[in-house]
């Protein structure tokens, strides 16, 4: 495996979680009036922070949130770790982030030693896509939805949840190296995207990637709408630096069954393909994946570095 120790997961003992290192356990109460909090980040680094990822995704994150309700109960008594249930679902959401995270900043650290990087990107309310690109391309966009302003209307996407980015400069102060599991690594994966802020290029984005634990009919359109706004944002900036070719590819990973039903809808074209009757028409998810393992995930990202291998290169 990639940019991890080759030793066993870490399964703390009763004792153990009684006698926590860490400076925030994974199972904390701030108060005694409060209800037991979970600390994702340590919670992964107690059990993989030297070890492999490996194995199937659902059944890692069930051996995580096992660890976690074994040790509340230990530093807070029999049954407490059943009493965690409302805060577990998020952290499961967090950990299957972690898994994710690790496997493609590994898989980029292997690609090409950094100079390609996929990161994880927050909601909207604390980044707006656009602020990701190069001042010229970033004041392109703002004209457009400012144009947009003007007429009363606003464009609202939601962010793609991951991010490759090429040609990633030295000093964007990025750790270019594999990682492991540590809570300091993963800390550094959720806030790397800050360091490309206002430094990428309109053509040094090959791909963004969407990732659903699940997907219902009704959400499928919530990846049609992210994949459109994604893609119609490259196609004006192509128009604007006189780019016909300039393209973002979108692709799904979801962690549980793709039915045909769903790959049709997201392999809806493109509206803004449709416009001109000399455009070729591009669907708005180039591609569909149904992701199960850490070997599926790895293989997958390998590929689609392959495939997209110098974009945007200056070199």
């Amino acid at each position: 495996m990639t940019g991890v120790l080759l030793n066993e997961p870490h399964f703390a003992t009763a004792d153990e979680c009684r006698a926590c290192p860490y400076a925030t356990p994974c199972v904390i109460r701030p108060s005694e009036r409060t209800n037991l909090r979970i600390a994702p980040p340590t919670a992964f680094d107690c059990i993989f922070g030297a070890s492999t990822l490996s194995g199937n995704i659902p059944t890692l994150l069930d051996g995580v949130e096992r660890q976690v309700r074994n040790a509340a109960d230990a530093r807070f008594g029999a049954g407490s770790g059943e009493r965690l249930s409302g805060g577990m679902n998020n952290a499961r959401g967090d950990w299957f982030e972690y898994v994710l995270k690790m496997i493609f900043w590994n898989a980029t650290m292997e690609h090409d030693a950094g100079k390609t990087v996929i990161v994880k990107l927050p909601n909207t309310a604390q980044l707006q896509f656009r602020d990701l690109y190069e001042p010229t391309a970033k004041t392109y966009l703002d004209e457009l939805f400012q144009s947009l302003n003007d007429r009363g209307m606003d464009m609202q996407m939601s962010n793609p949840d991951f991010i490759c980015v090429t040609d990633v400069a030295a000093e964007s102060e990025l750790p270019l190296k594999p990682i492991n599991a540590s809570e300091q690594s993963m800390r550094m994966l959720d806030t790397a995207y800050e360091k490309l802020i206002g430094k990428c290029r309109a053509d040094a984005i090959p791909f963004v990637i969407t990732v659903k634990t699940s997907i219902r009919p009704d959400r499928r359109y919530q990846i049609v709408h992210e994949a459109n706004v994604v893609k119609s944002l490259v196609a004006h900036l192509g128009g604007r630096f006189w780019k016909r070719d300039l393209y973002t590819a979108f692709y799904a990973m979801i962690a549980s069954r793709v039915s045909p039903a769903d790959r049709n809808a997201l392999h809806n074209p493109a509206t803004h393909t449709l416009v001109q009757v000399n455009w070729t028409p591009v669907p708005l998810v180039d591609e569909v994946y149904q992701i199960s393992s850490v070997d599926n995930v790895q293989e997958i990202v390998r590929e689609l570095l392959e495939r997209h291998a110098g974009a945007g290169s200056t070199s």
